[in-house]
């Protein structure tokens, strides 16, 4: 049933005589082409360690480096940071993650300046993530590991999105009390999700 309505004409009730009509010729006219989308393709995670660790940082060092070789990378979605380092006293140390003259500060002496000194506990075994819900600067647990979880860097690890990620990654540990509390990178790595 099809209703059917005008001004003028009123309201009309039609019952169509639903008859098979000709059959219609195929053509071989094309479709309209499809148009290309910025829909991106699923991503892939994979985990690199760092090879030149374990590095001591003595007393009276101001900084130690350590790389990490990437090869046959992609366009970085996402980066995820963990470290395992023993230092007495995390307040007096800072991290920072350096590729394609980018640089991210994951780490600024956690409790400063909450507190004169920062945070008083030794050693750090934690993963940065971007979408974790604590940032890791507020941590400070009277255990050991005394920051020890996952947590949100200092800094947004998202400043590599969009990059690629072959090459070589550089983390960069300061002590800012070298006088004392010296400590050990024993080991570091980076999740880095390409997108596919």
């Amino acid at each position: 049933i099809v209703i059917v309505s005008g001004i003028e004409q009123g309201l009309f009730v039609l019952q169509p005589n639903l008859s098979a009509g000709p059959t219609p010729t195929s053509t071989n006219t094309p479709g309209p082409s499809p148009t290309a989308t910025n829909t991106p393709g699923p991503t892939t995670c994979t985990v690199y360690n760092s090879t030149n660790v374990p590095i001591s940082l003595p007393n009276g060092v101001a900084s130690i480096n350590s790389n990490l070789t990437v090869s046959g990378g992609g366009t970085i979605a996402d980066v995820n940071f963990t470290v395992n380092m023993a230092h007495v006293w995390v307040g007096d140390i800072g991290m920072t993650i350096s590729h394609n003259s980018t640089n991210v500060t994951v780490l600024d002496r956690p409790g400063v300046p909450a507190s004169t000194y920062g945070c008083s506990g030794d050693n750090v075994v934690a993963t940065l993530d971007d979408e974790a819900s604590l940032p890791v600067e507020n941590q400070c647990a009277g255990s050991t590991p005394t920051i020890g979880g996952t947590f949100t860097p200092n800094n947004a690890l998202s400043a590599f999105d969009g990059q690629s990620s072959t090459g070589t990654w550089t983390l960069t540990v300061n002590d800012y009390y070298t006088a004392g509390d010296p400590g050990t990178l024993n080991s570091w790595s980076l999740e880095i999700c390409t997108a596919g």
